[in-house]
């Protein structure tokens, strides 16, 4: 049998077939010559055995990934007996997605530009959202432990990192959900390094940070990278610990959070399932049996049947309604419909709670930010409208006291610093434009200053159009030597307004705002639609392939199979 590059031995013994045996993604037998065929050889045969494309088929031997390995000339590689191969030895078979055609380096820059922009995106709304602080967007993110209390901060760091952590952590979620492994372990750990920086305790009120252990171990098994599944047992230990101290030693924390109900046990499966892994590639072959077993009975629980959705569907329930809470009541029909009408009603509560937010932020954009760049507080304002006096008096008294209630009530009182309110809100009145009038002009291309000029001096936004417009059109006829040096003017003025900010818009810090640079819009968009505030998200797990590799490893222990230790 000849092959180019691959033969080197005479024909006798060593040209002597002997059966390998396979198992993992395809499970059999090949005859191979261990004297003559490379790697690659192997691969094409296992190929044709196993209906796998070759460049999707990752073998390993001894825990060490098989690679073709050149020898003396660039045409001759080693044989299988040099990679150290024998008539005794096991392979084991893991698919493996095809690579990409595209040019390598484009893609590895094109990875890691974004990469860097949703690390930059992520750090960029952290900070925007400073607890108190006027929002400066749409985004309004809420901060609460597992008993949905608000969590207090005593450093703005660690909020920021508690913040951005959660951030990176959905988003590599949902990379992880559409099979981006890479992208995700990246992603995860940008996560694991903004939660390094946050004090322990915070990190303790949440399950978070053991969620992102289990995720990370879950994408290198799904790479099959089993040399670095050798760091996996430290994460897993922190994973199950963290868990324990979040949900309680046999889940009864947990119940009492979810109402007695039990949405973690996909969890528990992916879980067990890589704790399995991890003892079986580590040789330990019994601790590996129990926790795949106890993740396979946890993964029949999670079982249900085409006729138990459809019966929960009939009563007016979606798919993932029916399934969810299946899934979370055992099975019980009852349960099922008493938990989706639980949740409807959460839904309903936060949606009238997110709209009260929503106006309360609309009504602080129209009395401005404090001195110390933060809101008015909607919650001291309503407490003192109670005697009588007009909200924007009221406001501007807790502007100007950085809503100390009593300095603001005393201000309010004095008959001398209620006069100076009172001029306040004249000189605001005339100042002031309207921010989305305003917006629209400047996206129309013209200047920030211009725009609040003609603003100030018009009924409506048509009117300052026109008187805009008008003026271009004055300054145009007086030829091209004036208009350039208008234009230069109004660029100067412009690149000098981009440090202020719009009136009745909200500073994220102090007057060396953030906003200063340029937004990704498109990446902070794409990162708020991971944050969706769903409890259940983070257990609702598709375990369809968790069952798949449950079986797998154990039937590789019952074949009695020498693991590839790690």
């Amino acid at each position: 049998m000849a092959e180019t590059g691959t033969s080197r031995g005479d024909a006798g013994p060593s040209r002597q077939r002997v059966r390998l045996r396979v198992a993992g993604a395809w499970s059999g037998t090949l005859e191979v010559s261990l004297d003559e065929w490379s790697v690659e050889k192997l691969r094409t045969e296992v190929s044709s055995h196993s209906g796998i494309a070759k460049d999707c088929i990752k073998l390993i031997s001894a825990g060490r990934i098989l690679k073709d390995e050149v020898v003396g000339t660039a045409d001759t590689r080693k044989t299988l007996r040099e990679l150290g191969i024998g008539p005794n030895s096991k392979l084991l078979l893991t698919r493996i997605a095809p690579p990409l055609q595209t040019n390598s380096v484009d893609v590895e820059q094109e990875r890691a530009e974004r990469l860097a922009r949703i690390k930059a995106a992520a750090d960029a709304m952290s900070k925007r959202s400073d607890d108190g602080r006027f929002p400066s967007d749409e985004f309004d993110l809420q901060l609460e432990n597992q008993s949905g209390e608000k969590l207090t901060f005593n450093s703005e760091t660690d909020r920021r990192a508690l913040v951005m952590g959660l951030m990176l952590h959905a988003k590599a979620r949902s990379m992880l959900e559409q099979g981006n492994y890479q992208e995700a372990l990246e992603v995860l750990g940008m996560s694991e390094e903004s939660f390094s920086l946050c004090d322990r305790k915070f990190l303790e009120a949440v399950d978070n940070v053991a969620l992102l252990q289990i995720d990370t171990v879950w994408c290198l098994f799904m790479l099959r990278d089993i040399e670095r599944l050798s760091v996996a047992r430290e994460r897993l230990a922190r994973a199950r610990d963290g868990l324990k101290r979040s949900h309680g030693p046999n889940l009864e924390r947990l119940r009492v959070l979810q109402g007695g109900f039990c949405p973690e046990l996909a969890l528990y499966v992916r879980l067990e399932l890589l704790e399995g892994v991890v003892a079986y590639h580590s040789g330990q072959t019994d601790a590996a049996r129990a926790s795949l077993l106890s993740a396979q009975e946890k993964f029949e629980q999670l079982q249900i049947s085409d006729e138990q959705v459809a019966a929960l569907a009939q009563m007016g329930f979606s798919m993932k309604e029916a399934r969810r809470s299946l899934r979370v009541s055992g099975k019980d029909a009852s349960l099922a419909v008493e938990f989706v009408m639980n949740e409807r009603a959460k839904a309903q509560q936060k949606a009238e709670e997110d709209d009260r937010r929503q106006t309360e932020r609309r009504e602080q954009k129209k009395y401005g930010k404090t001195v110390g760049g933060k809101g008015v507080d909607i919650t001291k304002l309503n407490e003192l409208a109670s005697l009588g006096y007009e909200r924007r008096i009221l406001a501007e008294a807790l502007k100007q006291s950085e809503n100390n209630r009593e300095f603001a009530l005393e201000m309010l009182m004095n008959p001398t610093s209620y006069s100076t309110l009172q001029a306040s809100l004249l000189e605001n009145k005339r100042e002031s434009v309207d921010s989305i009038a305003l917006a629209e002009l400047m996206s129309m291309g013209f200047s920030k200053d211009k725009a609040k000029k003609a603003l100030r001096g018009s009924t409506d936004t048509t009117q300052a159009l026109e008187r805009l417009i008008q003026d271009l059109q004055d300054h145009t006829s007086e030829g091209p030597e004036t208009e350039s040096k208008q234009r230069e003017s109004e660029v100067s003025a412009a690149s000098a307004s981009d440090a202020a900010l719009l009136d009745n818009s909200i500073s994220p810090e102090s007057p060396a705002s953030t906003d200063l640079d340029p937004r990704d819009e498109e990446m902070e968009e794409e990162i708020a639609r991971e944050i969706t505030g769903d409890p259940f998200a983070e257990y609702d797990i598709e375990v369809s392939k968790e069952g798949d590799a449950i079986s797998e490893y154990l039937a590789l222990l019952n074949s009695n199979c020498a693991p590839f230790t790690l």
